[in-house]
């Protein structure tokens, strides 16, 4: 009985008949909505701005300015291509002839490889205009702080231990306890 009332509500309940009955309409996106805004803004005047004591705001018509705004991206784009591909030759010789100098050069590329890759996806994901003004900044400042703390231990790691290549090797030869007993 419980079951025939709870299927008999589910057919009545499903997502077709509650859009038709509540006129219950999708969705817009993003873009849509933002469109109407702006086109409600131009088309209609702030009446608003009429009635209250006027603000004085700075407001510019230029074009958002770029952390590279005067120069080309492609001498960046190049020298992340060199360190990309200088790390396929940098890895393997600090494991075949591991010293403190070839440990620095695969600290610093592998930082800077994964700092840049990590700061493609803060700028990528976290536009202004989607998460506010804020948000993007402090991401950004924690990239840098967790970027150089990072190369800082590995220097430290470096300069007072056995080195980055030795201790990824020395991590390599730990046997667990299952290998231990056969």
């Amino acid at each position: 009985m419980t079951l025939s009332l709870l299927l008999r509500s589910a057919v009545r309940c499903n997502a077709a008949n509650l859009v038709k009955s509540a006129r219950i309409t999708p969705l817009k996106s993003y873009s849509t909505l933002v469109a109407n805004v702006q086109r409600k803004a131009v088309v209609q005047p702030l009446a608003v701005a009429k009635i209250a004591a006027p603000i004085v705001r700075e407001i510019s018509v230029s074009a958002p300015r770029m952390a590279a705004a005067g120069s080309s991206h492609t001498l960046l784009w190049t020298v992340e291509r060199i360190v990309s591909a200088g790390l396929l030759a940098v890895i393997p010789a600090a494991f075949i002839a591991p010293s403190q100098v070839l440990d620095a050069l695969l600290a610093i590329s592998v930082v800077i490889h994964t700092h840049w890759g990590v700061e493609a996806m803060v700028v990528d994901y976290m536009r202004p205009s989607v998460v506010g003004n804020v948000l993007p900044k402090v991401a950004h400042i924690a990239l840098i702080i967790i970027s150089v703390a990072a190369l800082g231990g590995l220097f430290y790691f470096i300069q007072n231990d056995v080195g980055l290549a030795n201790g990824i090797k020395r991590f390599w030869a730990i046997k667990g306890k299952d290998a231990q007993k056969s």
